[in-house]
């Protein structure tokens, strides 16, 4: 059976509550709650081996499409609506490549709505639209983001234990670009139409340390024009105390698993190092 298949099916039968939270690829269904306020900063760097496409799955405000190394400084705003609902403003700036365009790209506005559970004991369920906002052309030709309107709808699913807990999301998401302008120097991209999905065990070890793996993968469907890509994660969250946390996390894809893992073919790996500010 394949990994594709495996986490297919991971999904089907684990159809758990996720919120997104760094340094993890895959979100939780977990909100902030009403009035709170959530800061995520963090630092990564990036090395992508494989121009137009993005150097780890689907993850907002941290696509580089460029050859090459990166080094950025992801931040998000977070704002709980409801006990239920949130709203994220996210924006990246590139301290490397640097060149005649913004550094900063990749904004992206979320909303995360939970439907089921209460996103802090058994099974929770939320849905996530999100729309990146276009960039530059400029900054589209050296990788650093799209020059047309992207958007992504994301379902999430967790389930929690006592000091265990599993997420799973399942994510469309369309990227345009301005074809008039390359991506890193290549005119005939994927990425347009992604289908992703993943898979992400956090262990609580004790009160201030958490630790997660993180697996997942992306089929671009563009016709004629097939990209599978594969990823795995591991990552540590270290508790300062119940509104602050510290978070560092390893990532490598490419073509397949196999590939990912043994650093083979078109693959990418990152480095993140951050924190997150609840208050």
């Amino acid at each position: 059976m394949t990994f594709s298949k495996i986490l297919f099916l991971s999904l089907v039968f684990l159809v758990t509550e996720v919120s997104a939270f760094e340094p993890l690829n895959t979100d939780d269904a977990a909100t902030i709650g009403k009035g709170t306020r959530q800061i995520e900063q963090y630092f990564y760097t990036l090395n992508n081996n494989s121009p137009g496409d993005p150097a780890d799955i689907s993850s907002p405000g941290e696509e580089f499409r460029g050859l090459g190394n990166a080094t950025a400084f992801p931040f998000t705003f977070t704002y709980g609506l409801s006990e239920s609902s949130e709203l994220s403003l996210g924006t990246t700036y590139y301290a490397s490549p640097r060149g005649n365009y913004s550094p900063f790209s990749n904004n992206v506005i979320g909303f995360k709505w939970r439907f089921l559970g209460d996103g802090d004991d058994g099974l929770a369920m939320a849905i996530k639209p999100s729309i990146t906002l276009p960039t530059s052309t400029a900054q589209q030709a050296k990788g650093l983001g799209l020059a047309k309107t992207n958007y992504e709808f994301t379902f999430i699913t967790s389930y929690f234990w006592e000091s265990f807990e599993i997420h799973a999301n399942l994510s469309y998401a369309r990227n345009p670009y301005n074809t008039n302008y390359p991506i890193s120097g290549v005119f005939t991209t994927p990425q347009v139409n992604l289908i992703s999905y993943s898979l992400a065990p956090v262990w609580e070890l004790n009160s201030w340390l958490r630790l997660a793996i993180d697996v997942g993968s992306y089929l671009d469907t563009t016709p004629n024009n097939p990209s599978p890509n594969d990823y795995g994660l591991v990552a540590a969250i270290f508790s300062v105390n119940k509104n602050i946390d510290i978070g560092l996390s390893y990532l490598k894809s490419g073509t397949t698993m196999y590939n990912a893992i043994n650093g083979f073919g078109d693959n990418s790996t990152r480095s993140e190092i951050g924190v997150t500010w609840r208050f």
